[in-house]
Order: structure tokens, then C-alpha cells, then sequence
């Protein structure tokens, strides 16, 4: 039986956790066969927009064809993005608390560099190490072998969206705080990279933290997010906010 008022509340924390985690795999796996090249080539190569999955770019070659090979980036399968998504809820998982940039050396390194997992691109079992891009290798460059300190491991790495792949578990650990999901991703993400790169992801955390809150909506998520990103970070979300229509006016 539903307590009275329950049924009016949209989906539970529960739920919005697993949405989140869920969402983003799917979404991974949708843009993965497509990811790099232009929306024309994507008109070209198959019709239209795409709606759903599809196969690889280079259909039955993605073994050979290069520079794709050797991963089979179509067919519903997940990249990077979720497996270092999934890294850091094991980290989560182990230590069972906040994190901060030493948590990233002490256990998702390793982690990274150690235990074998699925790669659905790869289809086999291999070191998450080898399946991520340059500017996640750097993560063991820097504090495997260059013994950094974590909080500065990101300076000199490349400035792109790999920090911010991965942070949607900081967001859902701080769950309708999203100051706090921003100072936590700022201190996690500053082993892996540094400027914008690292702005990003802690805006991205704020963001899913802000949108687990009761009643939260697309403008109540943008809202949070103004109020804490900085400099061209702020001044990119308040452009497409403008473009996308009627946000363009938040304040802070």
C-alpha cells in the first residue's frame, strides 16, 4: 500500500541512483559506435540520426580497420567511459566514505593496473589499463610510477572529458548537496586533470547530485549548477542553456 502523498513524489533516491548509473551506460553505448566523427559522416554512414543502436562504423572489418581496431565500438557495447564509471563505485564500495585525490592512488589506480575485468569491446577479459585512453593512462603514469602527489597528478595531462566521465558516482554519493558533490569531484578529479577539465567534472557532479533532490527539475539542476561553476565553465553552460531556450537568464 502506498502511504497517502508517496504516490506524488516521483522516483526514490533508489531509483534515481540506478537511473543515473543506468542512463549513462545506455547513453555510452549509444554514442560509442559514433563517437568522433562529424554529423554529417553520421548522416551519411547511416541515414539519419541514430536512434538506437546500431553496428559497428565499419561493419564486420571493426577487427582490422583502422584506427578503430581493436575494439568493437557498436552493438550495445559500453567504453571507457562506464568502466572507469564503474572503478569508482568499487572505490566507493572499498572505503566506504568521502573520497579524495589519494583515494584515486590508493584504490582506483591499482584497481585500474591489477584486476582484470569484461571490455566488452575488446570481448575478453583484460586490465582496464588497456582499454582507457591516454589522458586516463596518465593516472598511472603520474601516480604509479611518477609518485605525484594526487592532488597535483592532473597538471600536464591532456585537458579533455576524462575526469568527467566518471563522475556521476560523486554526484550520487552526495545526493542533494551539490556544493558538496562539487568539492568532492574538484579534490578527486585533481589527480587526473587540471583547468577546465577538472571544472567540468565537479559541475557534472553537482549536476546528478542536484537532480537525486526531491522535486528537482531541468531548471532546478541548471540553477545549482550557475551558482558554483566558474569562469568559461559558467559563462559555456549559461551559452547552451540560451541556445537550448529561456535559461539563458539565471543568476546566481
Amino acid at each position: 500500500m502506498t502511504p497517502i502523498g508517496e504516490e506524488n513524489r516521483g522516483p526514490g533516491l533508489d531509483e534515481r541512483i540506478t537511473g543515473a548509473l543506468v542512463g549513462a551506460a545506455v547513453g555510452d553505448a549509444l554514442g560509442g559506435p559514433v563517437e568522433g566523427y562529424s554529423p554529417d559522416q553520421i548522416t551519411d554512414r547511416h541515414g539519419g540520426r541514430v536512434h538506437g543502436i546500431v553496428g559497428p562504423w565499419h561493419g564486420d572489418d571493426w577487427r582490422t580497420a583502422r584506427p578503430i581496431a581493436p575494439y568493437h565500438k557498436g552493438d550495445g557495447h559500453v567504453t571507457d567511459d562506464t568502466l572507469m564509471t564503474h572503478a569508482l563505485v568499487r572505490v566507493y564500495a572499498r572505503v566506504r566514505d568521502h573520497l579524495d585525490a589519494y583515494a584515486v592512488a590508493d584504490h582506483l589506480v591499482p584497481d585500474l593496473m591489477t584486476n582484470p575485468r569484461w571490455i566488452p569491446e575488446l570481448e575478453a577479459e583484460a586490465l582496464p589499463l588497456h582499454r582507457v585512453f591516454l589522458a586516463e593512462k596518465w593516472l598511472v603514469a603520474r601516480l604509479a610510477y611518477g609518485h605525484v602527489d594526487p592532488r597535483e597528478a592532473g597538471v600536464g595531462n591532456i585537458v579533455n572529458c576524462g575526469a568527467a566521465m566518471y563522475m556521476a558516482p560523486v554526484g550520487l554519493v552526495n545526493a542533494a548537496d551539490p556544493a558538496g558533490a562539487y568539492a568532492e569531484a574538484l579534490d578527486v578529479a585533481g589527480a587526473h586533470q587540471s583547468s577546465y577539465g577538472r571544472e567540468a567534472a565537479a559541475v557534472f557532479a553537482a549536476a546528478v547530485a542536484a537532480a537525486t533532490a526531491p522535486g528537482a527539475t531541468p531548471d532546478s539542476v541548471v540553477t545549482a549548477c550557475l551558482s558554483l561553476a566558474k569562469d568559461g565553465t559558467r559563462a559555456a553552460i549559461e551559452k547552451v542553456c540560451e541556445v537550448a531556450g529561456g535559461h539563458g537568464d539565471f543568476e546566481s
